[in-house]
């Protein structure tokens, strides 16, 4: 742990991608690293979490056909996006969500450390030799003694556990977390059951009115297939 004093030009830097805050959720409160037992749901999960925001900036949708079609064609800023609006625009057809899950996971195999350079550089952790330290207070909640995680965690839980309001990047990252299998890093053994059908509820309801929700919905289905095949 460390105090975000020690940043003496702290900007606000509290804006997360989908792809930072899925394997945030596995970085070990005390141990200052990736929870083992996560990290092979985490990786297989990874590709899915661009996917989803690459849908909420407009970038990608589903057809009527369930495959990826190119959106919005306007540049990102992320390099890491426009990397991959590269590669799907590469593409001579549309293919299925799955296809391209494990096309990014193939490609993008470094991307764990990618990740934690990236949450560096947002004030998150710091890096102590082999361990991450969580910066307190968190850039999320600059008055409150806290860290991104445990923001992360009360903000999903508040949405599943006590109907709180959800914005799509909510539903993304709760769809990504039931497909993959790690609803034990938000919930307890006895809530997992309630909270997986709260999320899928949440899903579906809201995919019938927003197309943004129905590509997610289309890439947690993908991940949960690739994930009963590994």
């Amino acid at each position: 742990m460390v105090n975000a004093l020690c940043f003496s030009n702290r900007k606000d830097k509290a804006v997360f991608t989908v792809f930072e805050e899925f394997p945030l959720l596995s970085i070990h409160e005390d141990k200052g690293s990736f929870i083992r037992s996560a990290m092979d749901q985490v990786k297989l999960g990874l590709g899915g979490a661009i996917l989803a925001e690459l849908a909420l900036l407009g970038k990608i949708k589903a057809n009527d056909k369930h495959r990826l079609e190119l959106g919005d064609d306007s540049p990102v800023e992320d390099d890491l996006l426009g990397e991959t609006l590269e590669i799907l625009k590469g593409s001579e057809k549309a293919r299925k969500f799955n296809y391209w899950i494990n096309h990014l996971n193939q490609k993008f195999q470094n991307l764990p450390q990618e990740i934690v350079a990236r949450l560096i550089n947002k004030e998150v952790v710091m890096q102590e030799e082999e361990h991450l330290l969580w910066v307190i207070p968190s850039p999320l909640k600059a008055e409150s003694n806290a860290s991104t995680k445990y923001w992360l965690i009360r903000r999903l839980r508040g949405i599943v556990l006590a109907q709180e309001e959800a914005q799509p990047r909510d539903i993304a990252l709760l769809s990504l977390i039931k497909a993959c299998g790690l609803l034990d890093l938000v919930f307890l053994r006895d809530e997992r059951k309630l909270a997986a059908r709260a999320i899928n509820e949440l899903v579906v309801s809201r995919a019938m009115n927003d197309p943004i929700i129905q590509t997610i919905q289309e890439i947690e289905i993908a991940l949960s297939a690739i994930a009963e095949e590994d």
